[in-house]
């Protein structure tokens, strides 16, 4: 019988992949009126930063907090999962690696952001704001649809072949696999801007995950994909 601890430890850090998505999604929406654009003149990017100052620390302080919820929420999908495959359970290492590396870029983009600030209202350097600006805002729109797409890859691989998810959801992340591949193909090669687009499904994707986690399990209760 497993301590009341133990229950509730599960299902905080399975809720960590919604937490993650809300902080997130708040962050995107306190920038939605930001003044402060990395694509302008490095003087005009550095004054509008100083004066919105307050609004990028918070989204800064949301960058932090939804980072650790995704490295935390990795712990708890890496378990379902290797519950799932049974030991070694390599798929279940590889979402777990890849899942704290998509954290941490989000932490990096954090600091960079943190510094850009800095460099513009303490150091007077409008040109290093603006570079880490971009730095800050461009490691996540590139680096996520990439590392989206292997952690979908792996999940519905488990889904598909040893079970423990709800058989819509796997089928589901299977073809989100190939539309995140699709998406980013075109996003680097072609003409459109779709980073926004593939964010967009990339959260919804992580806040379902994260929900269908959350009810405590035992490893009876896991449905194999053979069944």
């Amino acid at each position: 019988m497993r301590e009341p601890g133990s229950t509730l430890s599960e299902k905080l850090g399975a809720s960590a992949g919604m937490w993650a998505v809300l902080w997130l999604v708040i962050h995107y929406l306190i920038l939605s009126g930001a003044s402060a654009d990395p694509q302008s003149p490095a003087a005009d990017f550095a004054r509008s930063l100083v004066a919105e100052r307050m609004r990028w620390e918070w989204a800064t302080a949301l960058r932090v907090m939804g980072g650790v919820m995704i490295i935390w929420f990795m712990g708890s999908l890496a378990s379902r999962l290797r519950l799932a495959e049974g030991e070694p359970g390599r798929l279940a290492s590889i979402s777990f690696g890849v899942g704290v590396v998509w954290g941490s870029i989000w932490l990096l983009s954090a600091m960079l952001n943190s510094a850009a600030i800095l460099l513009a209202t303490q150091y007077q350097d409008p040109e290093g704001a603006r570079l880490t600006g971009i730095l800050g805002r461009q490691i996540v729109l590139i680096l996520t649809p990439s590392l989206v797409f292997t952690l979908a890859l792996a999940v519905g691989f488990v889904g598909m072949r040893f079970g423990g998810f709800p058989k819509p959801y796997t089928y589901l992340t299977a073809a989100l696999t190939v539309v995140f591949l699709a998406l980013a193909i075109t996003d680097w090669y072609g003409p459109g801007n779709l980073a926004g687009v593939i964010m967009a499904i990339a959260f919804a994707w992580t806040a379902v995950t994260s929900a269908l986690i959350v009810p405590t399990y035992r490893p009876q209760d896991i449905v194999r994909g053979s069944r």
